[in-house]
């Protein structure tokens, strides 16, 4: 088969059309990766362009471009002091002490999201944004070809629960149910919002839609809150992306199992990270849902960060075999951190490209 474009690629493995080979979707967020394939010591004040050239030399699709940052602590918009390090962020600081103050606090943020506008000016800059970044991917790649970015778009649960902090907004959800839903309602408005102002299947064919609303052992929520408070969002959301032709790309780590027959009801095109920990494996994922595009699968909390390259090789052949090479993007479960061995990375990367070959025979030959 004759050699594809990235875009091509991308969109004839959501379509469940065959390619030339399995695409790779992955998050760069390591210092040795990065380098390698940029051929460019990466900087803190080169770190978003390097980190775009490693991209562009071998991703297919990607997201969370940005470089490493300098540590430091810094005091958000809403009061949140967040201590910032070279790959990773955690709250240090919050606004309030008592659930008195952490109310208002939410109503605060309530207003906040509803006085949100996304107007022209800001579709023209989210879209200069993604052109710069395109180019940047070109740039990387030794034809010119840039790797597709997707685009975050979130129910809007996910920051709620990372500001308060899980245990307050376990006891804010159960005393205060309407504001909480109030919020949520929210922020969930905001993002319909911004999808009207910045949809174009041209520069965003595809969003990923996203919650992280589960351990690897099961939901963080119980299912019946999700199908009353979220799952109904996750529906919008995604059928307002769908009403401007672009695919969702649905992420969550952990075990989803619970709440999958949900996503796939509420319309998602695909699953991702597919946390082989969780029991989200490639294999069993298909088997029950044929028509999901996959996009992960490769685990990285102990075959990336610590097997050996045959051994992720191994693992990668049989995630091609499980899908027929088809509908499935070849990456790690989370992000390709710093704990990730560029060995390992190389293997997986380099497995990708033998999907003819890999088909052709049968494993363990």
């Amino acid at each position: 088969m004759a050699s594809m474009t990235k875009r091509e690629r991308v969109l004839r493995t959501v379509r469940f059309q065959e390619t030339d080979h399995v695409p790779l979707y992955d998050i760069l967020d390591n210092d040795a990766i990065i380098e390698h394939y940029a051929g460019q010591r990466l900087t803190v004040e080169n770190g978003t362009w390097v980190k775009g050239l490693a991209i562009g030399r071998v991703l297919d699709m990607t997201r969370m471009v940005n470089g490493p940052q300098e540590p430091r602590r810094r005091r958000l918009e809403n009061g949140i002091v967040v201590q910032q390090e070279r790959w990773t962020h955690w709250i240090v600081e919050r606004p309030f002490h008592d659930m008195p103050s952490l109310v208002e606090w939410v109503k605060k943020e309530i207003q906040r999201e509803e006085s949100q506008v996304f107007d022209r000016a800001y579709a023209e800059r989210m879209h200069r944004w993604i052109r710069d970044r395109l180019a940047n991917f070109a740039a990387g790649s030794p034809d010119g070809d840039p790797t597709v970015l997707i685009l975050e778009s979130g129910v809007g649960l996910t920051e709620m629960y990372w500001a308060l902090g899980l245990e307050w907004f376990v006891y804010f959800m159960t005393d205060y149910p309407d504001l909480m839903e109030e919020w949520l309602e929210a922020r969930h408005q905001a993002e319909l919002r911004r999808v009207a102002c910045i949809a174009d299947p041209e520069l965003i064919p595809i969003a990923l839609t996203y919650d992280d609303i589960a351990y690897k052992t099961a939901p963080i929520f119980s299912p019946e809150w999700l199908r009353r408070y979220w799952v109904p969002r996750l529906r919008r959301l995604v059928s307002a992306w769908h009403d401007r032709d672009t695919y969702c790309l649905f992420h969550s780590d952990g075990n989803l199992w619970p709440v999958l027959e949900d996503l796939v009801a509420a319309g998602i095109d695909g699953l991702n990270p597919l946390e082989v920990a969780a029991g989200m494996t490639v294999g069993e994922v298909r088997r029950r849902y044929p028509h999901l595009f996959l996009a992960g699968g490769i685990d990285v909390s102990q075959l990336l960060a610590r097997g050996t390259p045959e051994q992720v090789r191994e693992a990668c052949r049989q995630a091609i075999v499980e899908t027929g090479g088809v509908g499935y993007f070849m990456g790690s479960t989370t992000e390709l951190h710093w704990e990730v061995r560029l060995e390992n990375a190389i293997a997986m990367f380099e497995t990708a490209e033998e999907t003819a070959a890999i088909l052709e025979r049968p494993l363990g030959e």
